[in-house]
C-alpha cells in the first residue's frame, strides 16, 4: 500500500512537472531553436523564381528622400513591365495622396495662401501623380500590400480586389483575425490585380521564422503578399483538410501550401547573396538586365536602413521584410515550405510524458542502465524523426518530446540523488556509530586491564572535543581545527592507550611504583599503539581519523619542553592532537582513582595542569583550559561510570 501511494505521488508530480512545461513559452522557444538547427543543414535551392528590386541607399542618394513622388514609382513600374515579369508585388503602402502632384500643389496654395497657382506647360495627364501611378499599376500584374492593425488608422474602408479575396467558410477558426486594415489609396487599390498582407511577426525570442499564409478579415481571407502574388497568376485555390485536424492545406498553382492551426508556414531562409536583387536606381536608369526579370515574380521593397521593417534571422543576420515574402515564393517553387502541425506538438509532448513515467518506474527500481538506454534511444529516435520529417517539409516538434524529457530526467536524477544521499548519510551515520562503538570497545579492552573503570575513554574524548572547539572559536589553529578534524579527533581519542594490550598484567596491574625497567616497558605502549593503528591505516583508504589516532597513540606522552617519550619531541614538533590528548589524559588521571593512588580534587588537578604550562603542556592549550576548566569539571561529573573523586 505504501509503495502504491508513493508511486501515485510520483505520478502526480510527473504530471505537474509536464503541465508546467506545457504552459511555458520556453518550450516553444527551445523547439524553435531545434528547428533552426535542422534547417541550417539543408542545401540552398536553385529555383530563382524572384527578383528583389531594392529601394536602397544608392537609390535614395540619387533620387532624394522617401517617399518619392508617385510619378517615380510609376516610372519604375513602366521600366519593369516591358521586361516581362510574371507578376509584381510591392512591399509598401501608399495610404495618403501624393503631395508633390501638380494638382495637389495648386490645391495647397489655394487653400492656405488663397493663391491661384497653376503649373503651366504640363500635359493634363501629368497633373495627378496618383493617377499616373494607378495607370502604371493597371498596366502590369501588380499586387499591393495591406497591413492589419489593432485599431482603425487608415483614411477609410479598404477596397479589396476580388482576385485575392477568398471566402473563409472552409478555413479553421484558429486563424489570426483583425477587423481593421490599412491599405493604399482606393484609386491605387482598384487598379491592382491583387492585395496581400505584409504581417511578419517574430517569435518570442525575436527571430522571424514563419509567416501567416492567410489572415481572417470579417468573412474574407487575406493572403500574405507572397501568396497573393502567386494567386495573381491563377486565383484558383483548393482548400482541403487532409492534414491533422485544425491545420490547413491549400493547393495554389498546382502546388501545396501548408499551414498550422493558425495558418502559419515555416520558412527556410537562404544567404542574402543567393537572392537575385537589383537596385531601383539601376532599373530607372535602364541598366538592369531584362533577362533577369523575364518570367520572374518581382518584389519591390525598401532595403535602406531606417526606411522599412527589419527582421532578425536565426543566424543572427538582419533582413528587410521584403525578403521574407521573396523567401516564401522561393520555398513555394522549390517545394520547401514547412508546416508544424499542432497535432504533432501534442503527440510529441504526450509521448514524452509516457516515456517519463517509464523512466520514473525504472529509476525507482534502480535499473539505471535501462534508464540510460531508454532515454538515449528515445532522444536519438526523436532527433532522427525530426530530421527525416524536415526533409518532407514537416516539423514534428521533436523539442516538445526531448526538452521536457531531458529536464525531467535531470530533475528525477536530482531528487533520487537527494534521497540516495540521505539514505547514505543515515547509513554512514549508523556505520560511524558502529565504528565508534567498536573503537570504544577496543580502547576499553586496553583500559580495563589498567584501570578500575572504562569512564576514562568517554571523558577524555569529551575533553579533547571541548578543548578543540573552544580553540577554534577563539581563532587558534584555524587551518587545522576544521569541523571534520574535530569529529575525527573525537572518534580517535579513545585509542590513545590501545597499545596497553601489549603490556603484561604484572606491570599494568602492579599496585606499587614501577621499577626503572618496568617503566621502560610501560612506555612502549605508545609505540605498540602506533603499530596497531599503522596496520589499520594500511588496510583502509579513508584514513584521516586513523592518522589522528596514530599521532595520539604515539605522542600523547610527549612534553612541551622535550622531556617526554618516546621521541622526546618539543613544542610544535608534537602534533596538535597529541598535545590536546596529553592535557586531557593527565587531567582525567589526576581526578580518577587508581590502584596506586586516590583521586585529586578538581582544584588540585586544575592547579597541576596550570603549573605545567610551558613545561609539560602547550601554553596556548593551558590558557584556554584555565578559561573553560569549569566545563571540564561538568564533563567529569556528568559521564556515567567515572570514579568518584
Amino acid at each position: 500500500m505504501k509503495k502504491r501511494a508513493v508511486f501515485l505521488i510520483a505520478l502526480l508530480a510527473t504530471a505537474f512537472f509536464y503541465a508546467l512545461w506545457w504552459q511555458s513559452a520556453l518550450l516553444e522557444e527551445l523547439d524553435d531553436r531545434l528547428y533552426d538547427a535542422f534547417v541550417s543543414e539543408t542545401s540552398v535551392p536553385t529555383s530563382g523564381a524572384t527578383v528583389v528590386v531594392e529601394i536602397d541607399e544608392a537609390s535614395l542618394e540619387a533620387l532624394g528622400q522617401w517617399p518619392w513622388p508617385r510619378v517615380v514609382m510609376a516610372q519604375l513600374l513602366d521600366k519593369i513591365a516591358p521586361m516581362e515579369p510574371s507578376a509584381i508585388a510591392i512591399d509598401m503602402l501608399f495610404p495618403e495622396s501624393d503631395r508633390t502632384s501638380p494638382a495637389a500643389l495648386s490645391a495647397f496654395y489655394r487653400d492656405f495662401f488663397d493663391l491661384d497657382a497653376v503649373v503651366s506647360g504640363l500635359p493634363e495627364t501629368l497633373a495627378d501623380n496618383d493617377a499616373l501611378f494607378a495607370e502604371a499599376i493597371r498596366g502590369a500584374n501588380v499586387t499591393l500590400a495591406l497591413f492589419f492593425d489593432s485599431s482603425p488608422s487608415g483614411p477609410g474602408e479598404c477596397v479589396l480586389p476580388s482576385a485575392t479575396t477568398l471566402s473563409s467558410a472552409q478555413m479553421p477558426e484558429g486563424l489570426y483575425s483583425s477587423p481593421y486594415l490599412l491599405c493604399s489609396l482606393p484609386v491605387l487599390q482598384q487598379a491592382a490585380r491583387g492585395a496581400g498582407h505584409i504581417q511578419a511577426s517574430p517569435d518570442s525570442d525575436g527571430i522571424l521564422r514563419r509567416l501567416a499564409l492567410f489572415i481572417r478579415h470579417d468573412d474574407r481571407l487575406i493572403p500574405t503578399l507572397g501568396v497573393a502574388a502567386l494567386l495573381s497568376l491563377d486565383p484558383a485555390v483548393d482548400f482541403s483538410q487532409e492534414m491533422p485536424e485544425g491545420d490547413i492545406k491549400a493547393t495554389v498553382l498546382g502546388r501545396r501550401v501548408m499551414g498550422d492551426d493558425r495558418g502559419q508556414t515555416l520558412l527556410r531562409f537562404y544567404p542574402r547573396e543567393w537572392y537575385q536583387r537589383v537596385s531601383a536606381l539601376e532599373v530607372l536608369n535602364g541598366r538592369a538586365d531584362s533577362s533577369l526579370f523575364r518570367g520572374k515574380i518581382v518584389l519591390i521593397g525598401a532595403t535602406a536602413m531606417g526606411l522599412h521593417d527589419y527582421h532578425t534571422l536565426s543566424d543572427g543576420t538582419v533582413r528587410p521584410g521584403v525578403y521574407a515574402h521573396a523567401t516564401l515564393i522561393e520555398n513555394f517553387f522549390d517545394d520547401a515550405l514547412l508546416v508544424q502541425p499542432s497535432a504533432y506538438r501534442t503527440a510529441a509532448f504526450l509521448l514524452s510524458l509516457m516515456i517519463a513515467v517509464v523512466l520514473m518506474t525504472l529509476m525507482s527500481a534502480k535499473k539505471y542502465l535501462y534508464v540510460l538506454l531508454l532515454y538515449s534511444v528515445a532522444v536519438a529516435g526523436a532527433l532522427a524523426a525530426g530530421h527525416l520529417m524536415i526533409g518532407r517539409n514537416v516539423h514534428v516538434s521533436p523539442g516538445y518530446f526531448i526538452i521536457p524529457l531531458t529536464s525531467y530526467l535531470f530533475a528525477l536524477a536530482a531528487v533520487l540523488f537527494v534521497i540516495y544521499y540521505r539514505e547514505q548519510k543515515r547509513f554512514f551515520e549508523k556505520m560511524s556509530k558502529a565504528n565508534e562503538a567498536m573503537i570504544d570497545s577496543m580502547a576499553l579492552v586496553a583500559e580495563t586491564r589498567d584501570t578500575e573503570t572504562g569512564g576514562h575513554i568517554i571523558r577524555t574524548k569529551e575533553y579533547v572535543r571541548l578543548l578543540a572547539e573552544d580553540l577554534a572559536s577563539r581563532g587558534y589553529f584555524r587551518e587545522i581545527l576544521t569541523p571534520e578534524y574535530i569529529m575525527n579527533l573525537y572518534h580517535a581519542a579513545p585509542l590513545h592507550d590501545v597499545g596497553k594490550v601489549g603490556i603484561s598484567d604484572e606491570i599494568l596491574k602492579k599496585n606499587a611504583k614501577l621499577t626503572v625497567g618496568e617503566f621502560e616497558v610501560m612506555k612502549t605502549h605508545t609505540t605498540l599503539g602506533q603499530a596497531i593503528i599503522d596496520n589499520a591505516i594500511h588496510s583502509y583508504t579513508n584514513t584521516a581519523m586513523l592518522e589522528i589516532a596514530y599521532n595520539i597513540a604515539r605522542y600523547h606522552h610527549e612534553k612541551w619542553n622535550g622531556s617526554g617519550y618516546p621521541d622526546a619531541l618539543a613544542g610544535e614538533q608534537i602534533p596538535l592532537e597529541a598535545r590536546m590528548m596529553a592535557l586531557a589524559d593527565v587531567y582525567d588521571a589526576l581526578i580518577s582513582r587508581r590502584r596506586y593512588k586516590e583521586p585529586f580534587s578538581y582544584e588540585d588537578a586544575e592547579e597541576i595542569i596550570i603549573q605545567g604550562r610551558g613545561t609539560h603542556f602547550d601554553p596556548v592549550l593551558v590558557d584556554v583550559f584555565a578559561e573553560i576548566k569549569g566545563e571540564f569539571r561538568k564533563i567529569a561529573e556528568n559521564v556515567n561510570q567515572r570514579d568518584t573523586p
